[in-house]
C-alpha cells in the first residue's frame, strides 16, 4: 500500500467504550467468582479532527495497571495520526480481582482478536466518534511488560498470532522466556531497559541479537528503569521512546522508511540515553 501522511500534529480525542465477549469467561481469582463472559473496558484515542483513516495501534497494557497509566505515551502517538485502542484486561489489570498474571493468561490473547474486531466494527459502523477514521489494513499492535508479551503473541507465536497484524511493539519484556516465537517477516520494534530488575538486559539482549529475527530495531535504554520511559513525560528517555515508537509505525503503516531512519538517528546521537543494535 502507498505512503499516506506523516508529520502532522493532531488534537486528539478519548472515548470509553465496554466490549463484553460471551464466547469466553472470567476465572474465578481472589475475591471474584467469575464470570460466563469476559468485560474489555477500551479507552480509544484518536485524531479529532476528522481525516484519516488513520492506522489502527492496539495496545496491551502492563501488570496491575490500566491504560490510563500510559496516557501521555498512547496521547503522544495518537497525535501523529492513530487510533488507539487499549483494553482494560480482566485479572491481569487487577479488575475485577488480581492483578494475576497466572490465572487467565491465555485468554488474554483471545481479548485482544476481540477488542480488534470490535473497534474496526466501530469504525465500519458510522460510530460518532470513531467511524471511519481507521484503515483495516493497516494494524499494529503495541505492549508493556506482560502486555508486550502479549503484543509480540499477537504478531509471532502460533495460536496466539492475528495474520491482521502489520507491526509489533515490544517495550521492558524477554520475549526469549515465554518460547513459541516463529518469525514471519514482521518488523518489530524491540526497546528494553538496561535496568530494568524484572528482565535481566544481559538475557534480554542476548536473545534479541542471535534469535529475533530480521526486520527489527532493538534499542536498548541507558540507565532506564522497567516503566518510567513509558509513562513519565519527565523521564530523560520518554521522548526518545516516543519518537522511535511513531517512526516505527510511519515507516510500516505508513510506508515512509525515513520516519524510522530518522528517529534511529536520534537515538544514535545519545549514547547516554540509548544504545541501538
Amino acid at each position: 500500500m502507498g505512503p499516506t501522511t506523516i508529520g502532522v500534529t493532531h488534537p486528539v480525542g478519548t472515548v470509553q467504550e465496554r466490549f463484553v465477549d460471551t464466547a469466553h469467561y472470567t476465572a474465578a481469582y481472589g475475591g471474584s467468582g467469575g464470570a460466563p463472559w469476559r468485560v474489555l473496558d477500551t479507552t480509544i484515542w484518536y485524531p479529532a479532527d476528522g481525516g484519516g483513516p488513520y492506522p489502527l495501534v492496539v495496545f496491551a497494557h502492563g501488570y496491575g495497571v490500566t491504560p490510563s497509566y500510559y496516557n501521555q505515551l498512547i496521547s503522544r502517538i495518537a497525535a501523529a495520526g492513530y487510533v488507539v485502542a487499549a483494553p482494560t484486561y480482566p485479572l491481569l489489570s487487577g479488575q475485577p480481582a488480581g492483578p494475576t498474571d497466572t490465572v487467565g493468561w491465555g485468554d488474554l490473547f483471545p481479548d485482544t482478536w476481540f477488542v480488534t474486531n470490535e473497534v474496526l466494527a466501530l469504525s465500519a459502523s458510522g460510530d460518532p466518534s470513531i467511524g471511519g477514521l481507521i484503515d483495516p489494513n493497516r494494524i499494529a499492535v503495541a505492549g508493556h511488560s506482560d502486555g508486550a508479551v502479549l503484543a509480540f503473541g499477537d504478531g509471532f507465536v502460533p495460536f496466539q498470532l492475528d495474520a491482521r497484524v502489520r507491526a509489533v511493539v515490544s517495550f521492558s519484556a524477554d520475549q526469549g522466556l515465554y518460547g513459541g516465537y516463529q518469525p514471519n517477516g514482521r518488523p518489530v520494534l524491540y526497546v528494553l531497559s538496561d535496568q530494568d530488575p524484572y528482565n535481566p538486559w544481559g538475557d534480554a539482549i542476548a536473545w534479541a541479537r542471535n534469535v529475533l529475527q530480521e526486520p527489527k530495531t532493538v534499542v536498548t535504554l541507558v540507565n532506564a528503569s522497567h516503566e518510567g520511559p513509558y509513562v513519565n513525560v519527565g523521564d530523560p528517555h520518554f521522548d526518545l521512546v516516543a519518537r522511535l515508537t511513531i517512526g516505527f509505525l510511519d515507516a510500516t503503516t505508513k510506508s515512509h522508511p525515513e520516519a524510522l531512519a530518522n528517529a534511529v538517528q536520534v537515538a544514535v546521537t545519545r549514547p547516554d540515553l540509548a544504545w541501538v543494535g
